[in-house]
């Protein structure tokens, strides 16, 4: 009977680190890095924060995932740890399972004092979308066991308004419930909105609020048992802050102090030659953008002609760019601008007569200039022209324009915008990618 419950122990121990073995992925041994601002300068007392789940692949914007591991499993391997930075800005999160897709973030989610600007790892500089980057982080897939160092995460300090609650008496409103409005107009007179809701002022009848929508005019409104105050039309330009608010129910607002605004002043600059020579290959190559309604990367480039900027695309990883949607071309313009024309991945060669992009993606989505255009185009496809007549974006207008042999516009074309599908942390490294001591 005893041998029977001891070789019974011996297939519960064994089933259990069989399981352990097949249900987790292996680990990262880290993510480290530094955190600097605009200037270069370290940025001390950060939280980073690395929120990751199994998978090779980032996920649509939006789309969530609960992952449930056994419950014996939940304390045996958590999560890993956020990492503060220290006086020079490094920090370093360990213990990170792989492959795993992960959301690099700073914390308190939502109330940080800063917004990540971008992130350069291994040598591959990444531009965050303006539009979303406050809430959600930077999305990539870890590869196993990968190594990764001296990632430099860049940040700046969050527009704010910072203001105090007064009763009726001048005594501050200690540790009160508030409803707080923030309501904005834009400068340009095109937009307004608002928001807010229940607050908790601190012990000295403090708020702070950050204030996402950029440049505009911006109003307070406080209410507390009944009683509202709303402050003047506060004028708040990028890069600006207000400190010294003071909001008092009931009383006379021409008596208080007025609002202090603070502009974000940034250190005094320090040449420094190796950082300068840095952000000038960063401009010329281009830095990857992410867009967040697809997770797809795309980057512009400069380039003499249409077959360098495919080489180099190809070089990368990457592809020229395909056009899907109206608001994927819009969201590109927005980010890239629209003083420059560029090369896109569509070709009139193709077999069978059929046109598709150069990445073998179907067509669901045409801006051709005239209906012309797109017939001459259809045509040198059936008549199997032997000289390929490439696409242009024209960003001034929007529109696709074919640029034929002899054109002027393909010497007015030096530039192009490359898309990749996943951005991949620890796969192997193109020469293009990675800046050179």
């Amino acid at each position: 009977m005893k041998h029977a419950y001891f070789t019974l122990i011996l297939v519960l121990i064994g089933s259990v680190a069989l399981l352990v073995s097949i249900s987790l992925p292996s680990e990262a041994a880290s993510f480290s890095g530094r955190v600097v601002d605009e200037e270069g300068q370290p940025v001390e007392g950060l939280i980073i924060a690395l929120p990751s789940f199994p998978g090779d692949s980032p996920l649509p914007q939006g789309h969530r995932v609960q992952v449930q591991l056994p419950r014996a499993l939940e304390n045996i391997f958590p999560p890993p740890r956020p990492s503060e930075t220290d006086a020079t800005g490094a920090f370093s999160i360990r213990n990170i399972a792989s492959p795993s897709v992960s959301e690099l973030k700073l914390f308190p989610e939502r109330n940080s004092d800063y917004e990540l600007l971008s992130i350069e790892i291994e040598g591959l500089p990444v531009y965050l979308d303006q539009r979303q980057h406050h809430f959600g982080g930077l999305k990539f897939a870890i590869e196993p066991e990968a190594d990764i160092t001296d990632a430099e995460i860049t940040v700046r300090l969050r527009m704010r308004i910072r203001g105090r609650v007064l009763s009726a008496d001048g005594t501050p409103l200690h540790n009160a419930r508030v409803n707080l409005m923030v309501k904005h107009r834009d400068i340009d007179g095109r937009g307004r909105g608002s928001g807010g809701g229940t607050r908790t002022l601190d012990a000295d009848g403090y708020f702070v609020d950050y204030v996402d929508d950029g440049a505009a005019y911006y109003t307070v409104t406080v209410t507390y048992q009944g009683q509202t105050v709303e402050s003047e039309e506060i004028l708040l330009e990028e890069g600006q802050r207000i400190d010294g608010l003071v909001l008092k129910l009931a009383g006379e607002s021409a008596e208080l102090p007025q609002p202090e605004r603070v502009v974000v002043a940034p250190p005094p600059r320090v040449h420094d030659p190796a950082r300068f020579e840095a952000a000038r290959k960063r401009e010329r190559e281009g830095m990857w953008a992410i867009n967040p309604d697809n997770r797809h990367a795309y980057k512009m480039i400069r380039c003499e002609t249409r077959e360098e900027a495919q080489e180099r695309a190809g070089a990368q990883g990457a592809h020229l760019l395909t056009i899907n949607d109206k608001s994927e071309q819009e969201w590109l313009l927005e980010v890239f601008g629209k003083r420059e024309n560029f090369w896109i991945g569509l070709t009139a060669v193709s077999k069978e007569g059929k046109q598709q992009w150069d990445n073998g993606e179907p067509i669901t989505y045409t801006n051709w200039i005239s209906p012309q255009e797109a017939t001459e185009i259809t045509q040198s496809v059936q008549g199997n022209d032997a000289n390929p007549n490439y696409v242009v974006l024209v960003g001034m207008t929007g529109k696709w324009q074919v640029a034929r042999p002899g054109s002027p516009l393909i010497r007015m074309t030096e530039r192009a915008i490359l898309e990749k599908e996943n951005l991949i942390i620890g796969a192997p490294e193109s020469e293009e990618d990675v800046e050179k001591p």
